[in-house]
């Protein structure tokens, strides 16, 4: 059914004042929660060194999420996270800020509690900070820093369950395949450069736990 010019202007307006449009159809909501990443870290430092990080575990994040619901089932969000790993060894860290556009169907519907499944498709900014002497050779302690911009996309899966009119919560699990840049430190004293990591595409799975209201 093709809906009106007049229609839906009333229903952006509607989204705009946060006030739901025409119920049943289309309604906002947000949504906040912790998760748990499993980082792939570094794989190697390339070079003279035989070093490895210990960056490949679960690290704890965060992240929120802006979108609606519509056709009663689906919802179509705006995400952002963040998580932060360190190697207290060697000093280095990672920092990660994900990015995503997800989708939601929710079904198989008993009482306030339901499952469903999604995609997520997006940006993230990998930053990585490590020092001069990573691999414990001799030289200065001076700290390099940089930062790359991967695509990242997967699926995800999970319980809902509601409580009450507004509230909700859900548990799930997600899988992004991430496409990784190596980083590169050409400044290492002595002139012998290093690059941290491997180019390619590796699975960054996480659970996550999250509390949502929708108007």
């Amino acid at each position: 059914m093709k809906l009106p010019p007049l229609a839906l202007l009333s229903i952006l307006g509607s989204l705009m004042l946060g006030v739901p449009a025409q119920a049943g159809i289309i309604s906002p909501f947000v949504r906040a929660g912790v998760d748990f990443n499993k980082l792939k870290g570094i794989e190697n430092l390339s070079g003279n060194a035989s070093w490895k990080d210990k960056l490949n575990g679960w690290d704890t994040g965060y992240f929120g999420e802006a979108g609606i619901q519509f056709l009663g089932s689906h919802t179509l969000a705006v995400e952002a996270g963040w998580m932060k790993a360190t190697d207290s060894e060697t000093g280095t860290q990672k920092e990660q800020i994900p990015l995503l556009l997800n989708y939601r169907n929710t079904f198989l519907n008993a009482g306030p509690v339901s499952l469903y499944l999604g995609l997520s498709a997006g940006m993230m900014s990998d930053k990585m900070r490590w020092r001069e002497d990573i691999n414990g050779a001799a030289g200065s302690w001076k700290n390099f820093k940089s930062a790359n911009w991967v695509g990242l996309y997967g699926a995800t899966a999970g319980v809902a369950l509601k409580l009450g009119k507004h509230w909700g919560a859900d548990l799930g699990v997600r899988a992004l395949a991430v496409s990784a840049k190596a980083f590169e430190d050409n400044e290492i004293s002595g002139g012998q450069s290093y690059t941290i990591g491997k180019t390619g595409v590796y699975i960054r799975p996480n659970a996550r736990l999250a509390l949502s209201w929708q108007w």
